[in-house]
C-alpha cells in the first residue's frame, strides 16, 4: 500500500468525476488479500507498555508471535514521549515491524477541535502526527473530532471547515485521516459523522467506526458510517460465559459490515479489565473469527 497510496488519493478525487485511475497492480494486490484481516490496536496492550513488561519496539514481533496478527496500529501514548519526533527511533520501529513481517497501518493521535476559536491551535497539535505516520509507513492517522455545540447543521459546517486543511495536509503527506466517534456530543453519532464526510467529500478523510464510542444506536451508527469507512475498530470490554461481548451483538455488526461491502482491517481494541491484555486480545480475536464464520 506504500506507493499506490498517493495514487489512491488522486484516484479517489477522480472518482467523483467518474474517472477510474486505480492502477492494475494495486487492484491485483487488493484482490489477492483476504476480504477481512484481523488487526490489533497497540492500545489493547497499554498495561504492558505502562509497567515496562513490553517495549514498543518489540510490539510487532510480540503481536505476530502471541496472536498471529500482523496488521498493527500504533498509539502515540504507547510510544516513548521523547521519541515521538525522533526519526531514527520511528524508522527503527518500522524496521522491526518489517523484520517481524508485520505492517504498521495506522497511528492513533488526539482530537481535532472544530470550534472556530480553537481549531487553528488544535490543527497545529495534530499536524506532527502526519509526519510521524509518513515515517512509520502508516496509511491512516486516527483522529477524534470535537464538534462544537449541539446543533447538527452548525456542527457539520464547523467540522468541515476544521477538517479541510487537515485533510489537505494529510494528502500532501500521503496519508489518510480516519475519524472515529467520540470527543463531543455530536461526534458520538455515526449519522452525524457520515454527514460531515459526505459534505467534506475529501479523498484523504474517511471514517473509522468504533463500536464502543458510538452512542444512541451502535448498529444504526455503524451502518450510517459504512459508505465512508476506511478501517474499523472492534472495541471489546468483557465477555459472557459463551465468549460473546455483552455490550453489543458482534454477529449483527459483522452482517452490517458485510452487507456494506467493506473490505479491510478489523482491528481489535481490548479495553476491558477483568482479563489481562494477552487473554483479552485472544478472546477478542476468537469472537471476531466466530462472527465472521457465522456470515457463511
Amino acid at each position: 500500500m506504500k506507493q499506490p497510496r498517493r495514487q489512491f488519493l488522486k484516484s479517489s478525487a477522480a472518482l467523483t468525476a467518474g474517472v477510474v485511475l486505480l492502477p492494475d497492480a494495486f487492484a491485483a494486490k487488493k484482490a489477492r488479500q483476504p476480504r477481512y484481516q484481523i488487526g490489533l490496536s497497540q492500545y489493547s496492550l497499554r498495561a504492558m507498555f505502562k509497567d515496562g513488561s513490553l517495549d514498543p519496539l518489540d510490539y510487532p514481533a510480540f503481536s505476530v508471535d502471541q496472536f498471529g496478527i500482523n496488521q498493527l496500529d500504533l498509539w502515540e501514548g504507547g510510544l516513548p514521549k521523547d521519541k515521538l519526533d525522533d526519526t531514527k527511533y520511528l524508522k527503527q520501529l518500522k524496521r522491526r515491524a518489517k523484520k517481524a513481517k508485520a505492517e504498521l497501518f495506522l497511528l492513533m493521535t488526539g482530537a481535532l477541535d472544530a470550534n472556530p476559536q480553537k481549531r487553528d491551535a488544535s490543527l497545529k497539535q495534530i499536524l506532527p502526527s502526519l509526519s510521524r505516520a509518513q515515517i512509520l509507513g502508516c496509511e491512516f492517522v486516527r483522529v477524534f473530532l470535537r464538534a462544537p455545540g449541539s446543533d447538527e447543521a452548525a456542527g457539520v459546517a464547523a467540522s468541515v471547515e476544521a477538517l479541510k486543511p487537515l485533510s489537505d495536509a494529510a494528502a500532501e503527506k500521503n496519508v489518510v485521516i480516519a475519524i472515529e466517534p467520540g470527543a463531543s456530543q455530536l461526534s458520538q453519532r455515526g449519522g452525524f459523522l457520515a454527514k460531515v464526510a459526505k459534505k467534506l467529500n475529501h479523498p484523504a478523510c474517511k471514517l473509522m467506526p468504533d463500536f464502543g464510542k458510538l452512542r444512541n444506536n451502535v448498529y444504526d451508527g455503524t451502518e450510517a458510517m459504512m459508505p465512508y469507512t476506511a478501517t474499523i475498530s472492534c472495541k471489546m470490554h468483557s465477555f459472557d460465559d459463551n465468549g460473546n461481548q455483552p455490550d453489543f451483538d458482534y454477529t449483527r455488526l459483522m452482517k452490517i459490515i458485510d452487507k456494506a461491502g467493506y473490505r479491510g482491517i478489523l482491528a481489535i481494541e481490548w479495553e476491558g479489565h477483568k482479563l489481562k491484555p494477552v487473554p483479552g486480545v485472544k478472546a477478542s480475536k476468537k469472537l471476531i473469527e466466530a462472527s465472521l464464520e457465522s456470515l457463511a
